[in-house]
């Protein structure tokens, strides 16, 4: 059985835009973003893998001033907007949690959750 929760659609996401999302799953808040990186578009939980607290401090705001990574905003670690490793900061090696997403013949992009029987 698959679950799909509606975050937004992919046309509203700029190229280096990231956008956070908030969905309930089982009764319990998932936070998590959703960006647009060299056209494609990729979902990560918003939590660093250090603090295991919010990468952003701002609504919205992930990336690094360059637009080219994305920056914990406590201290600073940059991770890879297309696979979430950590190449810089206390965290070097770890990645972001990468969510599972499908984007609809509409544009509309969806988390997807597999549920195991």
């Amino acid at each position: 059985m698959t679950d799909h929760f509606y975050i937004g659609h992919a046309a509203d996401l700029k190229e280096n835009q990231a956008r956070e999302f908030e969905i309930t799953v089982d009764d319990s808040q998932m936070a998590g973003f959703v960006m647009r990186f060299e056209g494609v578009i990729y979902a990560y939980l918003n939590l660093c893998p250090h603090l295991r607290v919010p990468l952003n401090w701002k609504p919205d705001t992930f990336m690094s001033l360059e637009g080219t990574h994305i920056e914990c905003s406590v201290h600073g670690a940059l991770f890879n907007p297309d696979d979430g490793l950590c190449i810089s900061g206390p965290c070097r090696g770890q990645s972001l949690t990468r969510l599972n997403i499908e984007t609809d013949n509409k544009g509309d992009v969806y988390l997807v959750r597999h549920q195991q029987r």
